[in-house]
C-alpha cells in the first residue's frame, strides 16, 4: 500500500489553516463569553436596582403604615375628646338652667343652636 505524497509546503499550509481556524474559533468563543459576561453583569445590575427599589418601597410602605396608624389613632383620640367636650358642655348647660330655675322641658337641639349653646352639625356625628 502506498501513501499519498504530501509535500512539506502543503503540510505547512494545512497546519497554518488548522491554526487559523482554531484561533478564529477561540476568538469567537472568547467574544461570546465576553458578551455573556456583559449580559450577566447588566442583568445583575438591573436585579440589584430592582431589589433596591423594592426595599425602598417596602420601607416607605412600612413608614406610611406607621404614619397612617398614628394619624388614625390621633383622629380617634380627637373625636373622643370632642365627644367628651360636647357631653360636658351639655351637662354644664343643664346645670346652668337648673341653677337659674328653668322649669321648662329640655331644650331641643334646634333651640340649643338658636341660643348658641350647641352646634347642630356636631350632633349629627
Amino acid at each position: 500500500m502506498r501513501f499519498p505524497f504530501i509535500s512539506s509546503r502543503k503540510a505547512t499550509e494545512a497546519l497554518c489553516l488548522i491554526v487559523e481556524v482554531s484561533r478564529r474559533a477561540i476568538a469567537e468563543k472568547d467574544q461570546l463569553l465576553d458578551q455573556e459576561r456583559a449580559d450577566r453583569k447588566k442583568a445583575e445590575f438591573a436585579l440589584a436596582q430592582l431589589q433596591k427599589k423594592q426595599r425602598a418601597v417596602a420601607s416607605w410602605r412600612y413608614t406610611d403604615d406607621r404614619r397612617l396608624g398614628r394619624a388614625v389613632r390621633a383622629l380617634a383620640a380627637e373625636r373622643a375628646q370632642a365627644a367628651a367636650y360636647r357631653r360636658e358642655i351639655r351637662q354644664l348647660t343643664d346645670r346652668l338652667f337648673d341653677a337659674c330655675g328653668y322649669q321648662g322641658e329640655p331644650l331641643l337641639p334646634a333651640e340649643r343652636a338658636a341660643l348658641g349653646i350647641e352646634d347642630t352639625k356636631e350632633d349629627d356625628r
